[in-house]
């Protein structure tokens, strides 16, 4: 029972009680005005009884009226069980009065007692929530030591992933020179025998090459396994983490101290889901499980959605959509959507000192290219072939802004699937255009 219903059950204990003291007002006076007219009846049976002793003594003198006294003293002393009647009758009521008086005193004294149960319910409340806010505050601070320890991780993967590329492009280059030495080796037959111990050794290498690619390969696999599992087994505690805070957030009230800090959860859970929901699509994408529901949409709704979601949650930036293609396009619009947030989010968080998101979407040689544009500190053309790399950022900006590096390659992936391609121009210091393009 929440504060609102217990002072609406003050209000209304309260105007019964004013009610019953009405009544008991409205029942005085009613008997004070039946007292008066008993009062006024014993004076009038006073007199009666005066007349009938004066009657009485003036019956030797007046036995001629003997009749007609007898006759007005029949007609009186039926008036007087008139009265009496009347009597009996005023007692009664007043007997049922004093009743009503009674079972309204027992009312009010209950009211008086649900009164007291509520208060102390109201204090048991309070106790519980300063009990609740106590846990929360710890939350919070586990919540920062999580997400303490995921930066590190994602750090150690980033590093990780740097010596994989560093390795695989180290591959690319032997194997290359193990093609060209057995193109050699066919034109130069007669330096079969000298050689021979050379192939020996480059078969051993494509060998040792060969188990560390299965061993990557098994590696990959088994870190993909590993964060989808990781990724499942966060959503249930977040799920009822979120639900918690949504709860704290419409119970407690915007003056309270407690309240910035259940809203700062609150985003901070919105982001632990994103970061799960990116997790998941990259397992689902290195798997082959990513399947996409292809069904005919309006591809200017998928723009305006995308838009107004973004711009929901970004004050300081306006996206201006310059362009618009309305026409039916056969894809998944849920996955078209979510590549379109991706590219605003970062347009936003890429252009922190900048007001302006631009969109522009049209048709080109049979094909819908959409672009973003921002106004940020843009990228080195070094970097722009990484992009698309899972986990990668670009290391000048990666301590300044929040991320892990799945939003491009979860993107990207995702056009690939619609048969698309994307393409990046961007200058440092003024700024990125990110497009993609769609067959139609």
């Amino acid at each position: 029972m929440d504060n609102q219903d217990l002072a609406e059950q003050l209000i209304i204990a309260n105007q019964e009680k004013a009610k019953f003291e009405a009544e008991l007002i409205l029942a005085n006076i009613e008997l004070d005005f039946q007292n008066e007219e008993k009062l006024k009846r014993a004076a009038e049976l006073i007199i009666a009884n005066k007349v009938l002793d004066q009657l009485n003594e003036e019956k030797t003198k007046r036995a001629a009226e003997l009749i007609i006294a007898d006759k007005e003293f029949i007609f009186q002393n039926s008036e007087k069980e008139k009265l009496a009647a009347e009597l009996v009758i005023a007692y009664t009521q007043l007997d049922v009065q004093n009743r009503e008086r009674e079972k309204r005193a027992t009312e009010l004294i209950l009211a008086s007692a649900k009164l007291i149960i509520a208060n102390k319910e109201l204090i048991f409340q309070n106790a519980e929530k300063e009990k609740r806010s106590d846990e929360l505050v710890i939350a919070n601070k586990k919540l920062i030591f999580e997400n303490q320890e995921k930066g590190k991780r994602a750090a150690e993967l980033i590093i990780a992933n740097i010596e994989l590329d560093f390795q695989d492009e180290e591959k690319e280059k032997r194997a290359a020179e193990l093609i060209i030495a057995l193109k050699e080796l066919g034109f130069q037959d007669e330096e079969n025998g000298k050689r021979a111990a050379e192939l020996i050794i480059a078969n051993r290498e494509l060998l040792v090459q060969k188990q560390e690619r299965e061993r990557r390969a098994a590696a990959e696999a088994k870190k993909d396994e590993f964060f989808n599992m990781v990724s499942h087994e966060f959503k249930t505690p977040l799920t009822n983490i979120k639900a918690i805070n949504q709860l704290l957030e419409q119970k407690t009230d915007r003056r309270d101290k407690t309240y910035p800090f259940i809203v700062n959860a609150g985003n901070n859970i919105k982001r632990l889901e994103r970061l799960i929901e990116d997790l998941l699509d990259v397992t689902r994408i290195n798997s082959g499980q990513i399947d996409l529901k292809i069904a005919a949409f309006h591809f200017a709704d998928a723009l305006t959605n995308s838009i107004v979601n973004v711009q929901l949650t970004s004050h300081q930036h306006e996206i201006i959509l310059e362009n618009t293609v309305d026409l039916l396009y056969p894809g998944d619009q849920l996955r078209i959507e979510q590549v379109l947030i991706n590219l605003l989010n970062n347009a936003i968080k890429y252009s922190p000192n900048a007001s302006q998101v631009i969109v522009n979407a049209k048709i080109d040689n049979g094909h819908i290219v959409v672009c973003v544009q921002d106004f940020g500190v843009g990228i080195a053309a070094a970097d722009i072939s990484h992009l698309f790399q899972r986990f990668y950022r670009v290391s000048k900006t990666a301590l300044q802004f929040q991320g892990v590096g799945l939003g491009l390659f979860i993107a990207s992936e995702i056009i690939k699937k619609h048969k698309g391609t994307f393409s990046i121009e961007s200058e440092p210091g003024k700024g990125s255009t990110f497009c993609f393009s769609l067959p139609f």
